[in-house]
């Protein structure tokens, strides 16, 4: 099946992106039975919080000990849509034994999911009524990802006042953790296509 699994990721990938839930639900879990590795568990996991099932995607990634920031990202998601509020920080930034992750740590781990992560944790620091800690979460955010427009909506219904002509500038894009798509180049214009 190793052969096989990068055309049925491709084809679960394409059902998400065209809402096709069931068809995507269905192959990812064929791909999961046939396929035990990490990704194919993240692919499912991701299926079944789509389609609208966060707790089916919660009892499958709390089944497994899986590590990487992508899994870790979902879970945590999963546990705020639930209100497993605590739960979702410790996934995020460590929990009470272990040494709490600062911002720092999220942005080197997390790469460029950091400004999605940090926004996260800003929405239940918020939450569990942190909002000065919640601001933090949403300011670096914002640095991070100019483009974002809940960590800037977040800071407003706390009360800050950012300032929209200095957050959203095309200047900012360049200390920016986002990754752009290459400009869209015609074949005329590409010389590998002369």
């Amino acid at each position: 099946m190793t052969v096989l699994q990068e055309p049925v990721q491709a084809a679960v990938w394409q059902a998400l992106n065209h809402y096709a839930y069931l068809d995507a639900v269905f192959l990812a879990e064929r791909l999961y039975a046939e396929v035990r590795s990490e990704e194919a568990l993240y692919l499912l996991a991701t299926c079944y919080y789509r389609s609208g099932k966060p707790y089916k995607a919660y009892r499958l990634l709390k089944a497994h000990s899986c590590s990487t920031p992508q899994v870790r990202f979902l879970l945590a998601k999963c546990c705020v849509e639930l209100s497993k509020l605590a739960e979702g920080e410790q996934v995020l930034i460590g929990g009470v034994l272990n040494k709490q992750k600062s911002q720092d740590d999220i942005i080197t781990e997390f790469g460029d999911a950091a400004s999605f992560t940090l926004s996260l944790l800003g929405h239940i620091y918020c939450k569990t009524d942190r909002a000065a800690k919640g601001a933090e979460c949403f300011q670096r955010s914002l640095t991070l990802n100019p483009f974002l427009w809940s960590p800037f909506q977040n800071l407003c219904h706390l009360g800050e006042k950012p300032d929209p002509d200095q957050v959203f500038r095309l200047s900012a894009l360049q200390n920016s953790s986002v990754a752009l798509p290459p400009p869209h180049v015609s074949p005329a214009q590409n010389p590998s296509h002369q």
